[in-house]
């Protein structure tokens, strides 16, 4: 009775296990596509892990080169607001001291100068710019005295 079972049921079993084979197979390959699919993914984001720290580097640096820029010019800065401090103090000084300076600091200064200052502080408020927009254009023919001397 064993061997009739087995016999009529032998046929069954090489089916069965032949299915269970082919559906091993399908899982085998979807496996392994998920597993393709998941190293290319690994792959890009490595791709793309590695040219943001590139361009980290990068920012570092442009950041750094702009502070020491910004240092220099600060020093800069500070150099010449102590200068011009200097300068101020003896103009001062000198205006005090000196008669014929304090006569000559005392008469108003031409219109043509006048309006070149007036330039000057007015580019040195706007400030931006290309490299000219800070400086004001001296008078072409400055006056030789003032506005009510000419006048008359």
């Amino acid at each position: 009775m064993i061997r009739r079972l087995m016999s009529g049921a032998t046929g069954w079993l090489i089916a069965g296990l032949l299915g269970i084979t082919v559906y091993a197979g399908m899982q085998a390959r979807h496996y392994a596509l998920q597993l393709s699919d998941s190293k290319a993914q690994v792959a890009r984001s490595e791709q793309r892990a590695e040219i943001l720290l590139e361009h980290q580097r990068w920012q570092r640096q442009q950041l750094e080169t702009l502070s020491l820029v910004l240092a220099v010019r600060d020093e800069q800065l500070e150099r010449d607001g102590q200068l011009l401090d200097l300068i101020r103090t003896a103009a001062s000084n000198l205006e005090r001291d000196d008669a014929e300076t304090a006569d000559w600091a005392d008469q108003p200064s031409p219109a043509a100068v006048r309006q070149w200052l007036r330039d000057l502080t007015a580019d040195a408020v706007d400030g931006a710019g290309d490299g000219e927009s800070g400086r004001a254009q001296p008078p072409a023919q400055p006056a030789a005295g003032t506005d009510e001397e000419r006048d008359s």
